[in-house]
């Protein structure tokens, strides 16, 4: 099929519209934001979400003015002249502990100073500190040459560090004095903004911007990045059409149309709001664009695959946090299609010590939840789609199981067991991911607890799975659909064998009374009453199982 224009897979501005590729016009609000000359400007965003090229589009904006900007909503708006342009993109950058931070970042800051043209005498420096060459560049140009300063994830050097404290506070007080010395020459400044993925709000770093104009929760910039659905329509209307005609294909169905695929985009990729009155609703742009070059492949999660959903700085605060929890906190965790409440402030962590960022700020400024609604201050927050679904379930098995490797031993026997319809060997399977689990983490498992790894786990593997679904006359633990099956399990967790007849007569009985085997569905319906007996708190370290599911049969159906 041939299309209009290309897909926007590169984050260029320039090679965006010099190759003929979709840009989603966003310059009206970028507009509004480059015309101010107070800033400085920052946002906070998940990884692949448009940041750069955000960055990119003001870097062609203020070096080159209206060039490139030909028919976009921007063109009849922008009076501004040109400037020198310093752009610094922190994420392209190895910033691991290893590396002399100081010196990397002096390197590259005064490599950026001399391609805009400025003059460089750094000889006199007697130390090679960041701040100073800031004094010293600023001091030996015109003072009538105005800068505009452009930072891409100014976190990127700390997050790289967080489980190094001692290097996290040297860096911080590194980034801080250089942004003083910005703050003390800000009158030679045009234009300031700043992106990055976690706000570091208690570090200090931005204390010297006491005018610091945060975009993050703005309502009126919810949709800076991102694609709203009228967007999505508007820019990939055809790839969304061809999407339909490659899956039609590819599944010998004429079931998909264009409606269905944006019905499939949004169940996937949508649901981000990052707005505080939760106005804006938008698509992760990367796993559209992604979804949309390669549509036969189905809609897989893009932004796992991409690394954009595991930065090492939330795999080491998972890991950690994850241990501290109790039962109740495990279970909040583990309850993904639940939401929780929080304010403005418990959306980002403090740094005064990096032992105690809050693990869920952290969840949520990577991307793993986001604003569901908004009420009085609070805010209701909760996993956006699909995709983040499968991301998170993956992520928190791998830090709660034993071994790292598990994955590869589950994701054939799930699909292939729950689709078989055999109960033995789903009972089989079932242990041996309940066993996977560590005795320090089944200890403090609840029956929730032990509900949600089921689910997570299916969800992992690609079984549509979902909890406390309403039946007929009440909610089920857990759903899954597999093949020509759905299944609906009822759990009971006991720690004493002499009750596990009861306990199971219990599940059976719940099964009758609330008719779960009643379902709008072309499925075979299996409601399934089981039993899991956890003797952790009772056993010794060393005895396994610690626990099993000793007992699980199916319910004939009573319509």
């Amino acid at each position: 099929m041939e299309f209009t224009k290309l897909l926007p897979n590169s984050c260029d501005f320039r090679d965006l519209i010099d190759n003929n590729r979709i840009y989603v016009d966003k310059t009206a609000l970028i507009s509004q934001i480059a015309k101010d000359e107070k800033g400085p400007y920052f946002i906070s965003r998940p990884r692949r979400f448009g940041k750069s090229t955000l960055i990119n589009t003001l870097h062609e904006l203020f070096a080159h003015g209206l060039e490139k900007f030909k028919g976009l909503e921007i063109e009849p708006l922008w009076k501004d002249k040109t400037y020198k342009v310093l752009h610094l993109d922190f994420s392209s950058y190895n910033f691991s502990s290893e590396i002399n931070f100081n010196d990397y970042f002096y390197e590259d800051l005064k490599q950026e100073f001399l391609s805009i043209g400025l003059k460089v005498n750094d000889s006199t420096l007697d130390t090679k500190i960041p701040a100073l060459l800031v004094d010293n560049v600023l001091k030996n140009n015109p003072s009538d040459q105005k800068i505009v300063l452009l930072i891409d994830e100014y976190d990127t050097p700390l997050s790289a560090v967080l489980n190094n404290e001692k290097e996290f506070i040297a860096r911080r007080d590194i980034l801080h004095s250089f942004y003083s010395k910005v703050k003390q020459y800000q009158g030679r400044f045009r234009f300031i903004f700043i992106t990055g993925v976690t706000y570091y709000s208690h570090t200090s770093i931005f204390s010297a911007f006491n005018h610091l104009k945060d975009l993050t929760l703005s309502t009126k910039y919810g949709a800076l990045l991102g694609y709203t659905t009228e967007e999505l329509e508007k820019y990939f209307y055809e790839y969304i059409d061809n999407a339909a005609t490659v899956l039609n294909e590819e599944n010998d169905t004429d079931a998909y149309d264009h409606a269905m695929v944006v019905e499939e985009l949004q169940r996937n990729y949508d649901g981000y709001s990052f707005d505080r009155k939760c106005k804006a609703h938008v698509f992760n742009p990367w796993s559209i664009i992604n979804f949309l070059e390669s549509p036969e492949d189905g809609f897989i999660p893009y932004w796992v695959s991409s690394g954009g959903a595991t930065p090492t700085f939330l795999v080491n605060y998972l890991k950690q946090g994850l241990k501290k929890y109790n039962s109740n906190e495990l279970q909040s965790m583990l309850g993904i299609d639940s939401t929780v409440n929080k304010d403005t402030d418990s959306l980002y962590p403090s740094i005064e010590n990096i032992s105690n960022i809050d693990l869920f700020a952290i969840l949520y400024q990577a991307g793993y939840f986001c604003i569901k609604s908004a009420f009085d201050g609070y805010f209701k927050v909760g996993i956006p789609n699909l995709e983040v679904k499968k991301a998170y379930s993956n992520l928190v098995l791998n830090q709660l199981t034993k071994s790292q490797d598990s994955k590869l031993r589950f994701i054939e026997p799930f699909k292939e067991v729950l689709a078989s319809g055999n109960l033995d060997k789903i009972k089989e399977l079932f242990n041996t991911l309940i066993n996977e689990f560590s005795y320090e983490t089944v200890k403090k498992f609840n029956e929730a607890c032990f509900r949600d790894v089921l689910k997570l786990a299916m969800l992992t593997f690609n079984v549509s799975a979902s909890t406390e679904v309403m039946g007929a006359c009440g909610r089920a633990d857990i759903t899954a659909e597999a093949g020509d099956y759905l299944y609906v399990f009822e759990l009971k967790v006991t720690d004493n064998s002499k009750d596990i007849d009861t306990k199971l007569t219990e599940a059976k009985e719940q099964i009758i009374k609330n008719k779960y085997a009643r379902r709008l569905t072309d499925k075979t319906v299996i409601p399934v009453a089981l039993v899991l007996e956890n003797n952790s708190k009772s056993r010794d370290k060393s005895d396994t199982p610690v626990c099993e599911i000793v007992t699980l049969e199916k319910v004939e159906n009573q319509i």
